[in-house]
């Protein structure tokens, strides 16, 4: 009698840790592929893939707010590119892309503070998001205070992080719904 309810209790116990919500601070949006070890998240193996498994690849969601229910999602390369002289996200048919200015190719670790224009030395970076896959150009960029960017180091790699940015509507096509601010996150890494 004791055998079933001792795996009674077991299972239950199983089953109220397992239906926990994550802890609010974990929002990682994670690339690591699954493997029976750490071979792509450790730093050392030759299989290492970057922080979070991101090499030269990210991830930006987004929603316009207001009555359109606008969303944008998507995992893509990331690259820094000489022209803008910016991080840059972009979907493969170039048609939505998303850019982090932080003034400089080489940030230093830290949190820098989203703004209308970037400055290395003083930690502020600036964020856009362009969208032309509807044949009209719509736009979003960061004002002063728009929320902040992380950045890290981790084996070389240079990890971006940022969620919740408020971007203010920039494009002449934004219009009606579209002329509303967007939220925007993004995650990735850059090898060395």
């Amino acid at each position: 009698m004791k055998t079933p309810l001792i795996l009674c209790a077991g299972l239950l116990a199983c089953t109220l840790a397992h239906a926990q919500p994550a802890a609010a601070g974990d929002d990682t949006w994670s690339n690591v592929p699954s493997a029976s070890d750490d071979r792509f998240t450790n730093p050392k193996s030759k299989l290492y893939a970057g922080p979070n498994g991101w090499h030269n690849f990210g991830e930006v969601r987004s929603e316009v707010a207001g009555k359109s229910g606008k969303r944008y999602g998507f995992k893509t390369g990331l690259n820094y590119l000489e022209t803008p002289q910016a991080f840059t996200f972009a979907t493969n048919s170039q048609l939505q892309l998303a850019t982090v200015d932080f003034g400089t190719a080489k940030p230093a670790p830290g949190v820098y503070e989203v703004g209308a224009k970037a400055n290395a030395a003083q930690k502020k970076a600036a964020v856009s998001f362009m969208d032309s896959s509807g044949g009209t150009l719509l736009g979003w960029e960061s004002a002063d205070k728009a929320g902040s960017v992380t950045v890290s180091q981790a084996n070389g790699y240079l990890y971006i992080k940022a969620r919740g940015l408020r971007l203010a509507p920039v494009g002449m096509s934004n219009k009606g719904d579209l002329k509303q601010p967007m939220v925007l996150g993004l995650e990735g890494a850059v090898a060395p």
